[in-house]
């Protein structure tokens, strides 16, 4: 892959990347969403996401420490 067309690929995703948050907000918005209301989903979410994936490594460094 030539230099050129991976430095496009990186921008063309950056630019998605940065775009997908004012992106869903606005169209939660325009479907009846309070922006407030999608945050404290979005949190609970992502903490209840990290919690798992703690208590999973936690598991897994026990289980490793046992053999």
């Amino acid at each position: 892959m030539s230099t050129t067309l991976q430095q496009t690929t990186e921008t063309g995703m950056g630019m998605v990347t940065k775009s997908a948050a004012p992106v869903t907000v606005s169209l939660a918005t325009v479907a009846g969403y309070q922006v407030s209301e999608l945050l404290l989903w979005t949190t609970l979410i992502y903490t209840i996401l990290m919690i798992g994936h703690k208590l999973y490594s936690i598991y897994k460094d026990i289980t490793n420490k046992n053999k």
